[in-house]
């Protein structure tokens, strides 16, 4: 066995002089001192032999053993030393390149304006279904099946022909403003309630349009609720995103789900009320439709409408994020290209 020692030694010796970089040199590591290496093979080897060749074998094994470590690590900074010595020549002292950091997007800026504002009004922040049925999104809010206000929302429809869902009973929701009806059904009054959320429309899109866009529904139930706490609260929450000096205008509507129903305009920040593609050359943009909850939503989720009221509001929060940045375009927001983005 001791010839057999030798032999590898020799062997081994052999070839790390000879290795030429720093992975053939870590092969032969693994191969001669690894867990499987030769080496270790001899050491298994051991316990066949008397205990007088254990004597006289163990130290030249592991004489050996020591040997080929340190040539490999002699090795090892002898092919470090060459590598170094044939790079070129810089300068320590020049910049490092600078790593690209992300940043908030602006709609996340501010979401989280908006969610600050209401908050400090005592609103609690609720989420819901983007795939939602057909009785929260119309028939809770005073919208039956027949209704001709349908046909204004351009519905897009799950197919559910291999469930057992009756087909046109599962939608993507058209408006936040449909957990009105889940919130009041599950909660009991007074609450404030505001809703974040993707809703979805087959619609034209253009520079103020979009198929798929944001809403945040707020919407209050209480006592003594009077239209006038609608307007100031209006007032007070685009005054907080825009500046005091917003101008803002309020418009008669209709909406099933509330009576009376009104729409808010602000002036176009993109054009300051002179006409452009955004505003569709009016000088005002529509950003809020609202209104006092209809009694019938407040039936149709079991409360007493002689004893609660309320009112609600949706936020076309795209069009806020527009506006408060002057983005002639909405469909900028949805673009992957960083030239635009780093800009916010």
């Amino acid at each position: 066995m001791q010839e057999e020692i030798i032999s590898i030694k020799n062997e081994a010796l052999a070839q790390i002089m000879g290795a030429k970089d720093v992975a053939e040199l870590e092969n032969l590591r693994i191969n001669y001192l690894g867990r499987n290496g030769k080496f270790n093979s001899l050491i298994k080897k051991l316990k066949d032999l008397s205990s007088e060749e254990k004597k006289e074998v163990g130290p030249t094994l592991n004489q050996a053993k020591q040997t080929i470590d340190k040539l490999i690590s002699d090795k090892h900074q002898e092919l470090i030393k060459i590598l170094t010595e044939k790079r070129k020549w810089f300068d320590l002292t020049i910049p490092g390149m600078q790593a690209n950091i992300g940043h908030l997007h602006p709609m996340t800026v501010v979401l989280q304006e908006i969610k600050q504002i209401f908050n400090y009004l005592g609103y609690q922040v609720a989420d819901g279904p983007e795939i939602e049925t057909d009785y929260y999104n119309f028939e809770a809010l005073n919208i039956p099946k027949d209704h001709p206000s349908r046909d204004t929302q351009m519905t897009f429809h799950i197919d559910t022909t291999k469930t057992k869902i009756p087909a046109g009973e599962l939608i993507l929701r058209t408006q936040t403003s449909a957990m009105q009806g889940r919130v009041m059904s599950l909660t009991k009054p007074p609450f404030r309630v505001l809703v974040p959320g993707i809703n979805y429309r087959y619609e034209q899109v253009d520079a103020s349009h979009g198929f798929q866009f944001w809403h945040i529904e707020g919407f209050v139930v209480d006592k003594n609720i009077h239209l006038t706490d609608l307007f100031g609260t209006i007032e007070y929450v685009l005054g907080r995103i825009f500046g005091p000096d917003t101008k803002i205008k309020f418009a008669t509507t209709n909406f099933p789900f509330v009576e009376p129903g009104v729409d808010t305009y602000i002036q176009c920040t993109i054009c300051k009320g002179k006409g452009c593609p955004f505003c569709k050359q009016t000088g005002w943009s529509e950003i809020l439709p609202a209104g006092m909850i209809h009694p019938n939503v407040l039936k149709q989720a079991g409360l007493d409408t002689k004893k609660w009221g309320g009112f609600a509001f949706a936020l076309g929060f795209s069009r806020i994020v527009s506006l408060r940045y002057k983005i002639h375009d909405l469909r900028i927001l949805s673009t992957p290209d960083m030239r635009i983005l780093r800009q916010f």
